[in-house]
């Protein structure tokens, strides 16, 4: 018994001092010293914050083995702290980093490092765990990597590096990898934008280096081009029976989804989206009954929503955007089979339907996105669906819910009150729709989380108490179309973090206030279409901008010019206002990146600078209706991404550049009521994506060119009011999508053509084109451009504008002998002039 004793009190030592050891480990010097050499490569940063001491083991992401005093974890990830965004690390990586040879884990993603991966790497043998993604290295890894035989987890999503073929052979050596993500993009969307970020070099690979690891758990190749046919892919798919999560996004995946993810049976994240997979949502997705989530945006799907998936118990996320599947909403929102779901994305298909009322018993629901299709009658609807039914009162009942989009819909009648009682909400799109009533801004009190509201182009009145302090920061507001009246809402003074705001078609009157020009974080602003006058504040610095839309106001001053070069600005809209002055003569330089410059119906004058020509992104040019002089700089011609240029209705003189044939991305040229000279260039056939050509009311001269005939895409051709003469080339036959043919008043003689007869475009009796002359912005509620044409019918002028050009036909000639007209089933007006 005492000897019993006498062991357990040594064994209660030995652990009382080995706890007392572990509990006070230490780091070895020339770990320490390798640390600091590390943080000497590297700005600055908060997360160094701790590193005080001597005792390296104690510093933020440091960890020590409690045995040898090694480190063996370093995680610098700006992922996992919270750091203000104004202090990031970046820097080169420090070889000293890779003396800490007995290293399991090391992450240092979205640090912003650049620089070559020194070799160094190569000797961590030890490493099972290493995460460099985001970052800016260059150069090649694959060396680095092929002896880490011990490796289980590998993210090098966006790190830089080139990722060849090579380094995917040697993956397929590291047996014991679980977790590979190779992501060269990445896709983003908010309120304000949507796109996709290009984070390294595009390859292609197959997947058979993925042979040897067949105890692979996590695979993400988003944005490589799998060069493989369907069924290698299908083979090797089969391999993997361990899998659990597979993104495969934006690989240039065409046809079947792939039958051999059915044998995935422990797969829970399938990823497909943004492929060209043409085929049906398979039936046998139900029998993968561990499915969590599932996306196939942008896919093609069609056919019938297959009901199989029912049986998908555990389903949190459906993701099916801009697909063509069909069926019944009641029959594809399965409230009552994914009692687990919390973010259901569904737009662009045929569904039809009501959506059911069961949707309140989704307690875990965060996201739903219905957005930009038919909703009708009160009802919900997906983009080309018709669903039919009131807004079910239960949706008010989503306690979970953050963000609601149903914008671009059909919806009618009220916002139900329960959408008030919705305290989590952070998001939430309603805008156009067709939503009456009476709405206060007090409605939505109760969601203090809300940063993006928008009730955009409805039929309701917003009102706004005048002492009324949100108490919310708004991020993104839109409020257009809202029949709000009054001056600028005083609440937005107190919105220090909103980044977007739509106030346009209101009845707002009175000056811009100076306050407005004082929130730094706006970056696109909507005023368009209401009764504000006065010059813009001193405040008003348009500087850091992305879009502002201003059109059909009574501004007046000078044209607002950035403190220092707009580099974000893509669209500028003053059109129809009362600016003054000129353009500024270096435009060029402080708007480099803008991409709509409209500026229309107003009173500026003086020449055109000629650093216009810089504005090498430049899309869309509008100065019409204003009272600019001299010559059309040649330097335009340098805006080689122009698509529209218009600059009628100026007092503009000399000729029509010669090199306006480089703008061969021109669809709509608009100069007519100017005071051009000249023939016509030639070289405007080389622009063979026009649309429109307008040149009327000039003075430009010399036969009408066969050439104009090759134009195949022209719908509309104005040559009225010129000195053109000569015949009437017969080549302008040969315009099959022509709907309006008009050059009156011109010196030309001889007979009609009858190849005039063959103009397709007036004989088939259907209206088309509308993406050609439709000029709605994708940006926002307000238009960037309406397109508009002079069109002369029994000696009246007459202006046709939007949709309407679209229905017309028109063929207005002035000749001077005798014609013969063949058919013209869609001819809506035949205008001929003898003398």
């Amino acid at each position: 018994m005492e000897r019993y004793l006498g062991d357990l009190c040594l064994f209660v030592a030995l652990t009382w001092f080995w706890v007392m050891v572990s509990c006070n480990v230490v780091c070895l010097r020339e770990e320490r010293d390798a640390l600091v050499a590390f943080k000497n490569e590297i700005y600055p940063s908060l997360m160094f914050s701790s590193w005080t001491g001597l005792n390296c083991c104690e510093w933020r992401g440091v960890e020590c083995s409690r045995q040898t005093s090694h480190v063996i974890k370093f995680h610098l990830s700006q992922f996992s702290v919270d750091i203000d965004e104004d202090y990031p690390t970046t820097g080169m990586l420090s070889p000293a980093l890779f003396k800490l040879k007995y290293l399991e884990h090391l992450d240092l993603s979205a640090n912003f490092l650049s620089g070559v991966i020194p070799a160094e790497l190569s000797g961590l043998h030890r490493l099972k765990h290493l995460d460099l993604s985001f970052n800016y290295f260059e150069g090649q890894i694959s060396k680095y990597i092929s002896s880490h035989y011990n490796l289980t987890y590998l993210n090098l999503s966006c790190a830089g590096v080139d990722l060849d073929a090579s380094i995917l052979w040697r993956l397929g050596n590291l047996s014991q990898l679980q977790v590979i993500d190779l992501a060269r993009k990445i896709f983003f969307e908010d309120e304000i934008s949507f796109g996709v970020y290009h984070c390294g070099p595009v390859y292609s690979s197959s997947l058979e280096w993925t042979e040897n690891v067949r105890g692979l758990k996590h695979l993400s190749l988003q944005g490589v081009e799998l060069n493989m046919t369907g069924k290698q892919l299908e083979a090797l798919l089969s391999r993997l029976h361990s899998l659990h999560h597979l993104n495969l996004k934006d690989c240039a995946l065409s046809g079947h989804i792939p039958n051999a993810l059915q044998n995935l049976t422990s797969l829970s994240h399938l990823h497909l989206g943004w492929n060209e997979l043409t085929s049906r949502l398979p039936a046998w997705l139900g029998n993968m009954s561990g499915l969590v989530s599932i996306q196939f945006d942008l896919c093609d799907l069609t056919g019938p929503f297959p009901a199989s998936l029912s049986r998908l118990p555990h389903l949190k996320e459906l993701m099916l955007v801009d697909n063509e599947i069909t069926g019944n909403i009641r029959q594809i929102l399965l409230c009552e089979a994914w009692p687990q779901l919390t973010r259901f994305v569904l737009s662009g298909s045929n569904v039809t339907g009501s959506l059911p009322p069961c949707i309140g018993n989704l307690s875990s629901l965060q996201y739903l996105d219905l957005e930009d299709n038919l909703l009708s009658g009160l009802a919900f609807s997906l983009s080309q669906n018709l669903l039919i039914g009131n807004v079910p009162p239960e949706l008010g009942g989503i306690s979970s819910l953050e963000t609601l989009y149903l914008d671009n819909n059909q919806l009618n009648g009220s916002i139900p009150d329960s959408l008030g009682c919705l305290s989590r909400l952070s998001r939430i799109n309603l805008a156009n729709n067709n939503l009456e009533g009476f709405i206060s801004l007090y409605f939505f009190e109760n969601a203090t989380r809300l940063v993006t509201l928008d009730l955009s182009d409805n039929k309701f009145t917003v009102h706004i108490e005048p002492e009324w302090i949100p108490p919310m920061q708004f991020e993104n507001l839109g409020l257009g179309s809202c029949n709000i009246g009054g001056l600028i809402p005083a609440f937005l003074s107190t919105q220090y973090s909103l980044s977007c705001l739509d106030l346009s078609n209101n009845s707002l009157f009175g000056n811009i206030p100076a306050w407005l020009g004082n929130i730094s974080t706006l970056k696109i602003l909507y005023l368009a279409d209401n009764n504000l006058q006065g010059e813009l504040p001193s405040t008003f610095d348009i500087s850091y901008y992305f879009q502002i839309i201003l059109h059909n106001n009574m501004l007046m001053g000078s044209l607002p010019i950035p403190s220092v070069p707009a580099q974000y600005l893509f669209l500028l809209d003053l059109s129809q206002n009362r600016f003054t002055g000129t353009i500024p003569a270096e435009i060029g330089s402080l708007f480099p990146n803008v991409e709509f410059l409209l500026c229309s119906e107003n009173d500026l004058r003086g020449d055109i600078p000629t650093s216009i020509g810089l504005l090498r992104k430049l899309r869309d040019l509008d100065l019409s209706g204003n009272i600019f002089e001299g010559k059309i700089p040649s330097s335009l011609t340098n805006c080689t991404a122009l698509k529209r240029l218009n600059l009628a209705n100026n007092k503009l003189s000399g000729e029509i550049p010669s090199k306006i044939g480089r703008l061969r991305q021109l669809e709509k040229l608009h100069l007519s009521d100017n005071m051009l000279k000249g023939n016509l260039p030639s070289n405007v056939q080389n622009c063979w994506k026009l649309q429109i050509l307008d040149v009327a009311n000039n003075f430009l001269s010399g036969n009408i060119s066969l050439w104009l005939g090759q134009l195949s895409d022209l719908m509309i051709l104005v040559l009225r009011s010129n000195k053109f003469l000569g015949w009437i080339p017969h080549a302008l036959g040969n315009l099959s999508t022509l709907h309006v043919l008009d050059i009156s008043h011109n010196n030309l003689t001889g007979a009609i053509p009858p190849e005039l007869g063959k103009l397709t475009g007036m004989m088939d009796g259907k209206a088309g084109g509308s993406e050609v002359l439709n000029g709605q912005s994708s940006y926002g509620s307000s238009y960037y451009y309406k397109e508009e044409i002079n069109v002369t019918n029994k000696r009246l002028n007459l202006a046709y504008g939007d949709f309407v050009l679209l229905l017309i036909t028109v063929i207005d000639l002035s000749l001077q002998i005798s014609f013969q007209v063949t058919f013209l089933q869609k001819l809506a007006t035949l205008s001929i002039y003898m003398s």
